[in-house]
């Protein structure tokens, strides 16, 4: 191609045709930048669709983070629902005079059971575009806004859970004596100890103190039980509200990973 025009040239020259010469190298030099242009188009155009293919993967990526949240969530709002079941009855159990101390150790001890557990959200896909310049593909605002409400929100509620779950086992380790609140009994029977306690041992565990609550006792696990009974409820409260928020981003972030 490139000699067939040069010999174009080459002929207009030896004709003594300078007229149409530079009419010919003009339109040779329009063809050349409207190569370069398109050229430059299609390139311009191929990263124009690389980068929403790259905005489209974040999209989804943060999806899965976000449906991995929602599952951590439930996992926690289930637990946190089972220990107000066991608050409540503790509750129940220690209004009532002739409940026996094993029985009332067991719901105290379920009450609280993994009640400092704490929400990690799944932020790689976050960290991710905050740590390049990959924040810029994000091209829908909205996006990075709810984004940021959604981590920001999340710190914000875990502290208060953090708080809630640390008051209850401050509360349980306060006592000094737990063969006096049936903690003991209680483990034997269906905590840490029934596995890690030899079986000859359990017997004489159980025997070593009798089965009631003093008066005293009972006065203090009740007010402890009713804490509790805040502690869970104020957690289940929380984790909702934490279910919500995850909800509206992951129908924003569905719509976003679905476009084609």
């Amino acid at each position: 191609m490139i000699k067939f025009f040069r010999k174009i040239r080459q002929n207009l020259l030896s004709d003594g045709e300078t007229g149409k010469y530079l009419k010919y190298a003009a339109g040779e030099i329009i063809l050349v930048v409207i190569g370069i242009l398109i050229a430059l188009q299609l390139n311009e155009w191929n990263d124009h669709r690389k980068q929403l293919k790259l905005e489209k993967e974040y999209y989804c990526r943060l999806l899965d983070d976000v449906k991995l949240d929602n599952e951590q969530i439930q996992n926690l709002l289930q637990l946190a629902e089972e220990r107000l079941v066991a608050s409540n009855e503790s509750v129940r159990l220690l209004l009532n005079d002739s409940s026996k101390k094993i029985g009332i150790g067991t719901q105290v001890y379920l009450s609280g059971k993994a009640i400092y557990s704490d929400f990690e959200p799944n932020n790689s896909a976050y960290e991710d575009l905050k740590s390049g310049a990959n924040l810029n593909i994000i091209s829908d605002k909205s996006i990075i806004k709810a984004l940021n409400h959604y981590f920001n929100r999340v710190e914000e509620l875990k502290s208060i859970i953090m708080i809630n779950g640390k008051h209850a086992v401050d509360i349980a380790f306060a006592h000094n004596d737990y063969f006096a609140n049936g903690s003991v009994q209680a483990s034997v029977r269906d905590g840490r100890l029934k596995n890690g306690l030899d079986e000859d041992l359990k017997e004489s565990v159980l025997s070593f103190d009798d089965d009631l609550l003093t008066s005293q006792m009972r006065t203090r696990l009740l007010n402890e039980s009713l804490e509790i009974v805040g502690a869970n409820t104020r957690q289940i409260e929380l984790y909702n509200l934490l279910l919500q928020d995850i909800g509206d981003l992951k129908e924003q972030l569905e719509r976003k990973c679905e476009e084609k």
